[in-house]
């Protein structure tokens, strides 16, 4: 994965990866906001080229972005050259995190923990957040259903990207019995006179909502509510949702 990161990390914006985690941030922090979240320190996992950083560095926050791809944070600290924001950049993965990440008044993980490998993983990842959140701070991310990652897996072939620099294909697959999505890219980009053809994958891995809420509270977190992307509540036995935020507090 992290070789894939490095071919996709050039286009990454261009391709409309980022646009999910751009907007959702926004509305995030919002709905934080509106339940009476105060603070200051955001650390942001899989912060990628810094999509959720564009939205936050408007305002006084200090933010840590985590990733452990070099390429992706390189794009990411060169959208910030030029500015005064206060971003500390950590090349590092998610699971392990050491006393560099700091702590943390909140956690953004958006578009990011479907691609843990297993629930176990997932784990690791809620007890690294449980250490670095403060208490009775926030904890925010969204999930892939199973259900949504089945549809996803399914719509076929797209092409994402049409300019005169830049043409890429999106081909989609779904293992059933290992519940996992792929999506295979194939990018031609412009060099001077010549085209460069290269190929990247991206695989996502689906979890039963219930399960998650589990690994959660087994780390010491609380779950306040599960979300469909509407911020309506998410009913598991009832609500039909491709995706799923999940506000967590720790106690």
């Amino acid at each position: 994965m992290p070789a894939d990161y490095a071919i996709l990390a050039p286009v990454y914006d261009d391709l409309g990866l980022s646009d999910f985690t751009r907007r959702m941030t926004a509305t995030l922090v919002d709905f934080a906001q509106q339940r009476d979240w105060l603070g200051r320190r955001i650390i942001v996992l899989g912060c990628g080229t810094g999509a959720s950083l564009d939205y936050l560095s408007n305002y006084m926050f200090t933010i840590t972005g985590v990733d452990n791809s070099p390429e992706m944070l390189a794009i990411a600290q060169q959208k910030f050259t030029d500015t005064n924001a206060n971003i500390r950049w950590l090349e590092a993965d998610i699971r392990e995190l050491d006393d560099r990440a700091g702590t943390a008044d909140m956690v953004l993980a958006i578009d990011v923990l479907n691609e843990m490998n297993s629930l176990r993983d997932l784990e690791t990842v809620f007890a690294t957040v449980a250490r670095v959140l403060e208490p009775e701070k926030l904890f925010m991310f969204d999930l892939f259903t199973i259900q949504g990652l089945t549809e996803r897996g399914c719509s076929g072939d797209a092409l994402i990207a049409d300019t005169d620099d830049l043409a890429a294909f999106s081909t989609n697959t779904y293992d059933y019995e290992r519940q996992m999505a792929t999506t295979q890219y194939v990018i031609f980009r412009r060099q001077g006179a010549n085209w460069q053809r290269s190929r990247a994958q991206r695989v996502l891995r689906g979890f039963p909502v219930q399960a998650v809420a589990s690994l959660l509270q087994r780390t010491g977190l609380k779950v306040s509510g599960i979300y469909q992307l509407n911020l309506e509540p998410y009913d598991p036995g009832v609500s039909q949702a491709d995706r799923v935020i999940f506000l967590v507090e720790k106690p």
